[in-house]
């Protein structure tokens, strides 16, 4: 907290009537400590601008300092320019301060109605908005596309399963349908190519037919 301003007419640097002058004192009196409350010299200086018996400044020289600068008119004159300048800078630090004391309290009321409605999040944050929708699309399509593989690797395997019944340990059937492995050269496989993929070469040889032997009576003992 800045200390009271106790003095705010600088009677030193006036006309020597100024001290003669009840007003001024009268003003300067009633608007600092103890009189008035502390506070900063913007609220001193208003105050004093304002003080009923030094209004007529504001229009001329009489009707203020009258008595004690009759015999210096000139002097007069420059009190009276002293208040109208020191008023006129008054004014405008009382704007200003205004001004910044307005701006400071409607700040916090624009930052809570931005929240509230939602919009003015969205508008500062879109971009990890756009984030966690692409990670999202990104994380399902990944999903997708290994349950689309899976289910093909196990059609796959499936079927290599089926080709693969009735053969021995050591031969197999690869991707391509063929029988590998150390027994997959015995030409009862190698040469099956209907067993398991299309061919020109049929399947198993036909075994040839027994001929069926006559039973005569007369070889009965």
């Amino acid at each position: 907290m800045p200390q009271p301003v106790t003095t705010i007419v600088p009677f030193g640097s006036l006309p020597s009537c100024a001290g003669q002058c009840g007003p001024l004192y009268d003003a300067n009196g009633a608007c600092v400590p103890p009189a008035a409350p502390q506070s900063d010299e913007v609220t001193y200086d208003k105050c004093f601008c304002a003080y009923d018996s030094l209004q007529p400044f504001k229009q001329g020289t009489s009707g203020v300092c009258d008595a004690g600068c009759a015999a210096d008119p000139g002097g007069l004159t420059s009190i009276q320019n002293w208040f109208t300048s020191f008023c006129n800078k008054a004014a405008t630090a009382v704007a200003q301060s205004t001004s910044a004391t307005s701006s400071s309290t409607s700040t916090p009321d624009n930052s809570g109605n931005g929240n509230g409605g939602g919009g003015g999040w969205i508008s500062t944050h879109w971009q990890w908005v756009i984030m966690i929708v692409v990670v999202v699309v990104g994380i399902a399509g990944i999903w997708v596309g290994a349950c689309i593989w899976r289910r093909k690797y196990l059609k796959k395997k499936d079927r290599m399963y089926e080709l693969g019944k009735g053969l021995p340990s050591n031969v197999a059937v690869n991707t391509q349908g063929n029988l590998v492995g150390p027994g997959a050269r015995d030409s009862s496989y190698s040469n099956s190519q209907g067993m398991f993929m299309s061919g020109s070469g049929s399947g198993y040889a036909e075994k040839p037919k027994k001929e069926r032997k006559k039973w005569l009576v007369t070889q009965r003992t």
